[in-house]
């Protein structure tokens, strides 16, 4: 028995099952035509990367070039997404929607959830600030700190901009099918999940000694 071909076969019926949902038909002549209708999708290209034999590179370079091309896609269809909102760009947007999930954060809590370095977070505030999206007040507890919120023009701006960045999102996920949409997103958290704590305790450490403490 080729087990591998039935392993395969299994594993195609799951993907055929999440892709239509509870109510999906599980007769064999429509799974038989599904697997069929599989072969005329645009296969997924093999990595090929220029260093791929050198021992210095690998898989890991090839992923990192690719989650960086597509961050440079995303903002330019962001940039689309805001065209008929001058006083946006796309860092502008994050910070609103993070503000739009509490009641106010800290500076440093609002650039540390939007992972930039301190001086270009600063630099959104004040430009939110400035065309009156967002307001700051003195935290209750550290004179030496300002917390921030969103005002109502805020408010009103993001709801004004939902559906443009809903088309903008739509594009971003490309033609990716459900399933593929939620293991993209699984494998998305996990790396977040490693990235966001080295992104807050690590900054001045260097890459040499970042390596050396992830290794351990």
């Amino acid at each position: 028995m080729d087990f591998d071909l039935l392993t395969n076969i299994v594993e195609a019926y799951k993907l055929y099952q999440l892709e239509g949902g509870a109510q999906k038909k599980s007769s064999l002549t429509d799974f038989a035509a599904w697997l069929q209708s599989q072969q005329t999708r645009q296969p997924i290209p093999t990595v090929v990367h220029p260093f791929a034999d050198a021992d210095q590179y690998g898989l890991e370079i090839a992923i990192s070039t690719l989650i960086i091309g597509l961050n440079r896609y995303a903002r330019q269809l962001v940039k689309k997404g805001l065209v008929d909102f001058p006083q946006l760009v796309s860092e502008d947007f994050t910070y609103l929607y993070s503000l739009m999930e509490v009641e106010s954060m800290t500076k440093i809590q609002l650039i540390e959830k939007n992972v930039h370095e301190k001086p270009t977070g600063l630099e959104v505030i004040k430009r939110l600030l400035k065309h009156g999206l967002v307001a700051e007040r003195n935290h209750e507890n550290d004179k030496r700190s300002k917390r921030v919120f969103l005002t109502e023009k805020g408010r009103a701006l993001f709801f004004a901009t939902v559906e443009h960045m809903n088309k903008v999102a739509l594009i971003v996920a490309g033609d990716l099918t459900l399933s593929e949409k939620q293991e993209l997103f699984r494998l998305l958290k996990k790396l977040e999940y490693f990235h966001h704590p080295i992104y807050l305790r690590n900054k001045e450490v260097t890459i040499d000694e970042l390596l050396g403490k992830i290794k351990e």
